[in-house]
């Protein structure tokens, strides 16, 4: 549904530019329709890097708003583009000379920064550059893009063009400019807005992952089990936000609840943040997003996990009495037994009679296959659901495993962490 939404929203504006700029020639309407349809598109974005946690039923979560801001941008970028290349023969009101002067060299410097963004954005991607562009690097440039945006908006509003300012094309961006300036504002005051103070109670470097426990400062973040949320550390290297899911909310005898991330040092920002975080550090915590949450799901669930990708499920097993009335069974997938985290938290859960799980080691017992998650369920999996957290090649080679024994799953909800 969110994908139809910005598709519609682009469309209005190609349409919009129809009786604008048909009559000044095929060329020209190509053009300002491509220039006015990735403006459109570019507002979207600046609205969705807002995190709105309120449409993230329309798209699927979090995870798949990203993909859709990806996307949306290569199109709008695509589409500028052709904007550049064909040019316009403007035969509309010309404004004065000064004035068309700088917006033509606004429209140069919302070009060439986005193509120049848009490049590296791209580029970071391609499996054949030997060094990726530095994350860090590449965060603090594309806060740029909003700027750019806004000289874009500046560029449509003062440049000639084959159509006065009271053309519904006319208003229509300039709504779009409007949403799309502030959706920018509001993302570089995310700090004050939406991040809350927490104190760090308990780091437990254990085995191959970190566990850190903080707690409030004041008012504490919304977040459900299964959700994740942003965090910063207000130390050197950890300042800069990243996403990492909840794997515990737990309230204390003094009302104050307290959550527990699980990091797997897999990248700089983590292994930093294994070295250096300690009890008394302030994290800056902004959350819960995602939609992964077993309360949406049947009767019947079968959770698999795949290493560090249990941490949704820890958090879910410590809730088990919001699950009443489902069987569930959770395989814990791991290379060897002693990466395994949480298990003491699991064999708490396993007191509920609906919940039960098995660790699973590769080491050991090879791959998992779907034999080994029937016996282990204790109920049908055909028409059960399927919630992974895990690597996506592994996800792809369980759903065929089940597929060709001939069990036809209900759902296969997962979220896509290559966001992150």
């Amino acid at each position: 549904m969110g994908i139809l939404i910005i598709f519609l929203a682009c469309l209005v504006a190609m349409l919009l530019s129809v009786p604008a700029a048909s009559h000044a020639g095929l060329a020209t309407w190509f053009s300002i329709a491509s220039a006015s349809t990735a403006f459109v598109a570019m507002a979207v974005n600046q609205y969705l890097a807002t995190r709105p946690t309120y449409v993230e039923p329309l798209f699927g979560g979090l995870d798949r708003i990203y993909r859709a801001h990806k996307w949306t941008g290569i199109v709008a970028l695509g589409l500028i583009l052709a904007h550049y290349v064909i040019t316009p023969n403007f035969k509309g009101k010309l404004l004065t000379t000064g004035l068309n002067d700088l917006a033509r060299l606004f429209g140069e410097i919302g070009f060439y920064g986005l193509m120049v963004l848009g490049g590296i954005s791209v580029s970071k991607r391609l499996p054949r550059i030997a060094r990726e562009f530095p994350y860090h690097l590449w965060r603090q440039l594309h806060r740029f893009i909003g700027v750019f945006f806004i000289a874009i908006a500046i560029h449509f509003n003062f440049i000639k063009r084959p159509f006065d300012g009271t053309a519904w094309l006319a208003i229509y961006l300039n709504v779009f400019a409007a949403i799309g300036i502030a959706s920018y504002i509001q993302t570089q005051l995310r700090a004050l807005l939406r991040r809350r103070r927490y104190r760090v109670v308990e780091v437990d470097r254990a085995g191959s992952a970190t566990l850190i426990t903080a707690e409030p400062v004041g008012r504490g973040i919304r977040a459900a089990p299964g959700q994740f949320a942003f965090i910063a550390a207000h130390r050197p290297g950890l300042r800069e936000a990243h996403p990492f899911t909840i794997a515990g909310h737990d309230t204390g005898p003094d009302g104050v609840t307290r959550l527990t991330f699980v990091v797997k040092p897999l990248g700089d920002f983590t292994r930093r943040l294994r070295e250096r975080i300690a009890p008394g550090d302030t994290l800056m915590v902004e959350g819960g997003y995602g939609r992964f949450s077993a309360r949406r799901g049947g009767e019947r669930q079968l959770w698999v996990a795949g290493g560090i990708g249990v941490t949704p499920f820890l958090a879910m097993a410590r809730s088990m009495a919001d699950l009443a009335g489902k069987k569930i069974h959770l395989v814990y997938c791991v290379r060897d037994a002693g990466e395994a985290i949480g298990l003491a938290h699991l064999d708490e859960a396993r007191k509920h009679p609906q919940f039960s799980y098995t660790l699973h080691s590769s080491a050991i017992d090879g791959r998992v296959s779907p034999e080994v998650m029937k016996a282990g369920a204790g109920f049908d999996l055909d028409g059960a659901d399927l919630w992974y957290c895990g690597p996506a090649a592994m996800r792809q080679a369980i759903v065929k495993g089940f597929r060709d024994s001939g069990v036809k799953l209900a759902r296969v909800e997962f979220e896509r962490f290559e966001f992150r």
